[in-house]
């Protein structure tokens, strides 16, 4: 029988670090008597078993003993992406319709001060807001702040008191099959697509990502997400929690202060600290032993300019997963750096317990102990879940991804795979991510096709197109864009995945004599 995440911490050196998050350190035996302190809080406030409530508090050490004092307690969290915008998050809320909500004081005082949250707005690049909504309770956590609605302090709630669940331990955490964790995919629908984690199958994917951690050098975790930080709990490491607004020379320097042997991040988070290291010809900290990449794709391009700035022992690990399957696969990325790219992006091997078929018409089924519940707006769901990636198995045996099935562009009779041409695209010295994308002309009835290239050194539009036409980077020809456009590429969400749709509704309002128009 697994052990729950508890009983796996509580089995640790009660002495040893846990948590270090500016400085301050939170040992195994502080977070376990202080998640039992915690859930013992809920309990005395009213949260009960199977209640739900929204995780708005801050990346830090209060966030993960929240975690922790949910599982004891058998409550529902669901964690909204801060940065999908208000309306965004507001028919999230009414979808999940939470009894509760931990809210950062920050938040709170926006919501009450009109003249704060214009200025916060007018400034903030990506500005984060939670919506006032009647009829949930408040539990603010975080720095204090002084404001006037109603609301519970979530320090308040740790403090000691006789006949809680502090004296009951971690065996109260409830069963694996009890929801715990609801999140949301990426993207806008019409129907939001709240993913429902069990406790078993959000303690299987820990497990299985610390698995790859534990062992060898890896001592000291640095990460910004507080989901990592209990992977690296889980995993016999100490877990640090940098700022992911500090610059990469803030960073760099971090990791050589602490000696730090490993990160976790998807590929966006570690493009700023490369381009430090081109710009100054140095390379990241010797202390480094292994860097793990997750939540977004991991391109050759990527990996070339990276090794590039790593000393040699330095292991990468590159994990292929989604919202309703954390861990699909992983491969080496040293090895994944060397291999072609022409028939699409080599992910690796299916991990431990996960199962792959390919469909008729090339979707990637995934079937696991991992696998969400449900869609929070459906009862129940398939045995195999149709992941929208289209891809096939190589002759190793590995996961090969051709694109996003909701990405395909039919142009002709042609069906253009973006996945299948963008990571050899990416590859063309000075390009840093490409991404294609298509709108349907209604004079032409047919696809117009745009490709967008983010670059960091400069690169003429002759010499792009001769690279997609011939040579070593050449693209098939039915696969030619109709228009190529050399600009930063739009980003959304915590893992600053590219914004497709973004992209199209910029496609819309290029007039036909913008730059890089030709074919």
């Amino acid at each position: 029988m697994t052990k729950s995440l508890l009983q796996l911490l509580s089995e640790r050196d009660p002495a040893a670090n846990a948590i270090v998050h500016h400085d301050q350190v939170l040992s195994v035996g502080d977070l376990l008597r202080d998640t039992a302190l915690l859930a013992a809080g809920f309990q005395k406030a009213g949260l009960k078993p199977g209640d739900t409530a929204v995780l708005a508090a801050m990346p830090d050490a209060g966030f993960v003993r929240i975690i922790y004092a949910a599982l004891i307690c058998g409550l529902r969290l669901a964690v909204i992406d801060p940065e999908m915008g208000r309306e965004n998050y507001r028919e999230k809320l009414k979808q999940l319709n939470p009894q509760w909500a931990f809210v950062d004081y920050r938040l709170l005082l926006l919501q009450e001060h009109p003249l704060l949250r214009w200025a916060y707005f007018h400034w903030s690049k990506k500005g984060i807001y939670f919506p006032r909504s009647p009829g949930i309770k408040i539990i603010a956590c975080g720095k204090w702040m002084p404001i006037f609605q109603k609301h519970i302090s979530l320090k308040s709630l740790g403090t000691p008191f006789r006949g809680g669940l502090e004296e009951r331990g971690p065996e109260t955490e409830f069963r694996g099959t009890s929801d715990f964790l609801i999140t949301y995919t990426s993207g806008t629908t019409s129907v939001p697509k709240g993913v429902v984690h069990s406790v078993g199958a959000i303690t299987a994917s820990i497990l299985q990502i610390a698995d790859l951690i534990r062992g060898g050098h890896n001592r000291r975790i640095a990460t910004h997400l507080p989901y990592f930080a209990i992977i690296g709990l889980n995993a016999g490491v100490e877990a640090y929690l940098w700022e992911y607004h500090s610059s990469a020379e803030q960073q760099l320097d971090f990791i050589q202060k602490h000696q730090i042997t490993t990160l976790f991040s998807p590929p966006c988070d570690y493009l700023p600290l490369i381009e430090w290291c081109e710009r100054n010809d140095a390379q990241f900290p010797d202390c480094l032993q292994h860097l793990f990449f997750g939540s977004a794709p991991v391109h050759r391009s990527f990996l070339e300019r990276l090794i590039a700035v790593l000393p040699n022992h330095i292991r990468l690990t590159c994990l292929y997963g989604m919202t309703e399957n954390l861990v699909v696969a992983s491969i080496d990325g040293r090895v994944k750096a060397t291999l072609p790219t022409d028939s699409g992006d080599i992910l690796g091997q299916a991990v431990a317990g996960v199962e792959i078929q390919i469909a008729a018409d090339g979707e990637i089924m995934v079937r696991s102990p991992q696998l969400y519940t449900r869609y929070l707006h459906q009862e129940t769901r398939d045995a195999w879940h149709a992941s929208g990636d289209l891809g096939f198995v190589d002759a190793e045996g590995r996961i090969v991804l051709t694109g996003r099935k909701k990405d395909m562009i039919i142009r002709r009779n042609f069906n253009l795979y973006p996945g299948l041409y963008e990571p050899t695209i990416n590859r063309i010295p000075g390009v840093t991510e490409c991404a294609f994308v298509g709108i349907f002309d209604e004079t032409k009835h047919d696809e117009v096709v745009a490709l967008f290239v983010e670059t960091h050194r400069p690169i003429t539009a002759s010499a792009f197109r001769k690279q997609l036409e011939r040579g070593e980077y050449s693209i098939d020809r039915e696969a030619l864009p109709d228009m190529i456009f050399f600009e930063r590429l739009p980003r959304a969400g915590r893992q600053n995945k590219v914004d497709k749709n973004a992209l199209r509704a910029r496609l819309r309002q290029h007039e036909a004599v913008s730059k890089g128009l030709w074919g």
